[in-house]
């Protein structure tokens, strides 16, 4: 996160423009959410926590995914005095476990979750929905009973973004729900660990399009390469790969499963700069305003003209009325 955020220019709207996902909730479905003092410090902003495998009642994480991908939202360094940094450092995050310790689950309860998050939306404000999850599709989004989940939390005012997959180089590979042509479907750049932008490239392991129904995916690119973010102490990704925790609080983990709740993070400082953007409003401000310099339809999320648009759509809305 500390070459993430500062890349595409969330570091930037956070200091200018004071931007920071205060107010917008984030609900994380994974794996759970480890109470980290990124998320817990000097204010609790894990909100809500929502077991469905274990049925507990406290935020835990068993696994570390989740942990790892809602500080790629909304970390905000302070275990690492600011040098982690996400995105969204103020954002509200509800965590909704539905994948176990080995980080497995079923489908149906992956759309309980969901449903769960539409349900509960305007109890916790949930504004966007982050899916670091997939499977295999094998038929149309329109008879994908994951796909179809997403795209029900999407028409009710939920930005949903999920996960590419983590299939590429091989085309064709974008798992479900990221099959939805509603929803945000994020792929994974390597960043090169450097802020300069032009020596990026897709990652070899994201996913690539078309879809199943030959629609074009991803929409977006982010950094999700070598992320450096917040560890779930004595989970199982932890005892996997001892070698990649940094300083004791942090995990280093490479995926569209760390692209997408970046992008997640974005859209909440997009939010905060205009609660009152749809969906489909969020989804063509980032399209419109990323930089296509990855050889691709769809370009590099940009942070900093997102939420310059996204504020322009404010006041073009006020003019309007």
């Amino acid at each position: 996160m500390d070459v993430a955020s500062k890349q595409i220019g969330s570091i930037d709207i956070q200091e200018q423009s004071g931007l920071t996902g205060k107010g917008v909730s984030i609900a994380v479905i994974d794996t759970g959410v480890h109470p980290h003092a990124d998320l817990t410090q000097p204010t609790n902003r894990v909100i809500a926590f929502k077991d469905f495998i274990n049925n507990q009642n406290e935020p835990y994480d068993d696994n570390g995914h989740g942990t790892h991908c809602a500080g790629d939202a909304a970390g905000n360094g302070h275990q690492s005095e600011g040098l982690y940094t996400s995105p969204a450092p103020e954002a509200s995050i509800i965590g909704v476990k539905v994948l176990d310790e080995n980080g497995s689950g079923r489908l149906s309860t992956i759309i309980e979750g969901i449903d769960w998050c539409v349900t509960n939306k305007h109890n916790y404000n949930i504004r966007i929905i982050s899916l670091s999850l997939g499977a295999q599709a094998y038929e149309s989004y329109r008879d994908d009973p994951l796909a179809v989940a997403v795209q029900e939390a999407w028409h009710q005012g939920i930005v949903v973004c999920a996960a590419a997959g983590n299939s590429g180089p091989e085309q064709t590979t974008i798992t479900t729900p990221a099959i939805n042509p509603f929803i945000i479907t994020v792929g994974s750049t390597m960043d090169q660990n450097t802020e300069e932008r032009s020596d990026d490239h897709i990652a070899t392991y994201s996913s690539r399009g078309p879809t199943i129904d030959s629609l074009i995916k991803p929409d977006i690119y982010a950094p999700g390469t070598d992320i450096i973010s917040l560890l779930a102490p004595n989970s199982k990704i932890e005892q996997q790969v001892p070698e990649q925790v940094v300083n004791d609080y942090y995990l280093q983990l490479s995926g569209t499963s760390m692209a997408t709740p970046i992008c997640a993070g974005v859209i909440a400082q997009m939010l905060e700069a205009n609660p009152n953007l749809s969906p489909n409003d969020i989804k063509s401000i980032l399209q419109t305003t990323s930089k296509p310099v990855l050889n691709d339809l769809w370009g590099y999320i940009e942070a900093t003209s997102a939420v310059n648009m996204a504020t322009d759509y404010m006041l073009f809305q006020k003019t309007a009325k």
